[in-house]
């Protein structure tokens, strides 16, 4: 299932969020499904898993930020151990480079607030969650032969992620932790730097994250590295 929602990118345009988002933001989606819009929102920002929105994200937002607190949902392995992070905060500015769903947000938690401080909890059924994600992608492209799901909204944050590292604009360190793992590998299992948000104004910018447990470095990550170095030699010596 996630090689699918991995691969299943590529057969997607680059602006297949703003797509779904349209089509959810219709008063007849919007009337019918009145939790979507928001659980769609955090999904375009964060990446969250589904189960995490089930357990609840929280929002908090200032004047011109906004700060989502994600509990994890996969803490333990089979065997006990750690695995992932329990909790994670991704802040955001609302600038005016603010894309529909970190604008619709701040709105949303600011419209209770008290001495400028606004505060809200979004919260979706995962199953249903899915069933919906799932119509609109059908909604919004209806000659497209793959699914998109929930998890396709985490493969491309992860994609977005990784063609940000490429570009230095934020360490493979907090890449993890924005995705919520424990180890700076487990981000090698989503998307890929090409289906990234490049140059097109669609990558959040994250102007802070920290996690519960500190980010442990995989010797993997190195040897992976020095690997795509020589590939890349090898092919720029290849005789044409």
């Amino acid at each position: 299932m996630g090689k699918a929602k991995k691969s299943a990118l590529r057969l997607l345009p680059p602006d297949w969020r703003e797509s779904i988002w349209t089509a959810a933001s219709t008063p007849e989606w919007r009337q019918s499904r009145p939790q979507l819009l928001p659980a769609l929102a955090v999904l375009w920002l964060t990446g969250c898993r589904p189960a995490e929105l089930e357990q609840g994200i929280e929002l908090v937002t200032g004047k011109d930020q906004l700060v989502v607190k994600i509990t994890g949902a996969k803490c333990k392995d089979a065997g006990g151990r750690e695995r992932g992070q329990p909790t994670r905060h991704i802040g955001f500015r609302t600038d005016a480079d603010a894309n529909a769903a970190l604008r619709f947000l701040h709105a949303l938690a600011g419209g209770n607030a008290v001495n400028g401080i606004g505060k809200c909890t979004i919260t979706h059924n995962k199953d249903y969650l899915y069933n919906s994600v799932v119509a609109l992608g059908r909604s919004a492209f209806p000659k497209l032969r793959t699914r998109i799901s929930p998890y396709c909204f985490r493969h491309q944050v992860a994609s977005d992620l990784k063609a940000a590292t490429s570009d230095h604009d934020i360490t493979l360190e907090d890449a993890a932790k924005f995705m919520g793992h424990l180890s700076d590998y487990s981000i090698g299992s989503y998307g890929h730097a090409a289906h990234g948000r490049k140059g097109r104004g669609g990558r959040v910018k994250a102007p802070f994250v920290s996690t519960a447990r500190p980010i442990k470095h995989s010797p993997k990550v190195d040897r992976f590295a020095r690997f795509k170095k020589a590939s890349a030699k090898r092919r720029a010596v290849k005789p044409t």
